[in-house]
């Protein structure tokens, strides 16, 4: 492998599995598969597959990989802020990506992934979250402070992608730790954006709906620091959560896996059509038949909550140690509409993006494209509805969201969701 100015060392576990590179430009970058990893690894992408060993910066294809694992928008402009950092990707990498999305760390020359002692013994690798500062980050202030100190090896890294704010944690026995270098984490604690603290009521509400519907969704829970609250997600990427034996899993979302930039994930706005959607997720998954499923029903709850943020970056392929690909949970679950937000879906319903208008004939086309029986998608349709018409105002679901940490109050405060989503289902009746 050559030696080339400004790289970084791509990583899963102990393995090296590649080179990232610089391009002579100064912002793309190239990607290299180790010899070693290309013999007996597993490809990290759908997109780059282990036929071809090498992506050159202008090709695209790696940068674009490799981007998408990156924070957005204004998550990222806050980040870039306080490391002082040049707003290109390589950069951001090389400051925070010890602990991305996925089984993959990416390091700088001359350092490898230690295997952190058990945790939360391991001070090294592991600290516990303050509470004051915990209750600054739920304030809006001072999100990113905790990447700023003499010691760059002991920062922690917030490479998850996404415009919400997240940071990843670490939970065992009850309690939170900030995990440094290359050392894994358990859960995302995510924040209210912009003072929209409805957003956190919102999205428990929908991935505790979903869950409860059948609809594969990671355990979400809310807390409080001082009167804001905040959301804690279980990892659908990591294995041994609640152990001193974290692991890994490595996934993509489905940006990185048709080689698709993250300004790409919208349709309306030169991403991919739901169905190009599923013909990717045909491809990776051997066999595909459950994940295609998933996918469907994850659309259609989309539209009967009226989530128009169920782009291609809110959809992700797990792998297994076999290499073997499988959609994965559902996240990022928010009832957008109903809050205000963009009111047009992601992915439309053959030609139509408005969730609250949609024909018999738009879902016949959605079906046509997608090579399913139309019979069959309206089958999924009415299943869900009643699924969801029967849980949304439930004993049920008022107990989950209890044990979650709602309040009765904040129960009151979602009636114009639960109202969504009665309206919605009640149209689905002739879909």
């Amino acid at each position: 492998m050559v030696t080339r100015q400004d790289e970084l060392r791509v990583w899963r576990d102990q393995q090296r599995v590649g080179t990232l590179w610089r391009g002579d430009d100064g912002r793309l970058m190239g990607f290299e598969y180790e010899e070693a990893w290309q013999t007996s690894g597993q490809a990290i992408s759908h997109s780059l597959p282990l036929s071809q060993k090498t992506w050159a910066p202008e090709d695209l294809s790696a940068h674009r990989w490799f981007g998408n694992l990156l924070p957005e928008e204004q998550a990222r402009d806050a980040l870039l802020k306080r490391l002082g950092l040049p707003d290109d990707d390589f950069s951001l990498l090389a400051a925070i990506g010890g602990d991305c999305a996925g089984a993959l760390t990416i390091l700088p020359p001359g350092q490898a992934p230690q295997s952190p002692a058990s945790p939360p013994h391991d001070d090294n690798h592991y600290r516990p979250l303050e509470p004051g500062r915990l209750d600054e980050w739920a304030a809006y202030r001072e999100r990113y402070a905790l990447m700023t100190g003499t010691d760059p090896s002991k920062r922690p890294r917030l490479s998850l992608a996404g415009a919400q704010d997240k940071i990843p944690v670490l939970m065992l026995d009850d309690m939170l730790y900030l995990p440094s270098g290359n050392a894994p984490s358990s859960h995302i604690l995510k924040f209210a954006v912009d003072g929209r603290e409805h957003v956190i009521l919102n999205e428990l509400y929908l991935n505790t709906l979903a869950r409860l519907a059948g609809l594969a969704c990671p355990p979400t829970s809310m807390h409080y620091a001082g009167r804001h609250p905040y959301l804690i997600v279980e990892r659908y990427d990591r294995c041994g959560i609640g152990t001193y034996h974290l692991e890994r899993i490595h996934q993509e979302d489905l940006c990185q896996a048709m080689g698709l930039a993250r300004n790409q994930k919208y349709q309306a706005f030169g991403g991919p059509r739901f169905e190009q959607g599923v013909q990717t997720v045909r491809e990776a998954c051997r066999p595909s038949a459950a994940s295609i499923q998933h996918l469907l029903r994850w659309q259609i709850f989309n539209v009967l909550v009226g989530n128009s943020d169920g782009h291609a970056k809110n959809v992700s392929l797990l792998q297994d140690e076999q290499g073997r690909w499988q959609v994965a949970p559902a996240y990022d679950l928010v009832g957008t509409i109903v809050l205000g937000y963009h009111p047009d879906l992601a992915f439309s319903i053959g030609e139509s993006f408005n969730s609250m208008q949609l024909l018999p004939r738009d879902w016949q086309a959605f079906a046509k494209e997608c090579r399913f029986s139309y019979p069959f998608v309206k089958r999924q349709i009415l299943e869900m509805a009643s699924l969801l018409a029967d849980l949304a105002d439930s004993a049920q679901m008022q107990d989950a969201l209890q044990e979650a940490g709602m309040t009765d109050g904040n129960w009151v405060r979602l009636q114009h969701q639960r109202r969504h989503i009665h309206k919605q289902c009640r149209k689905a009746e002739r879909w």
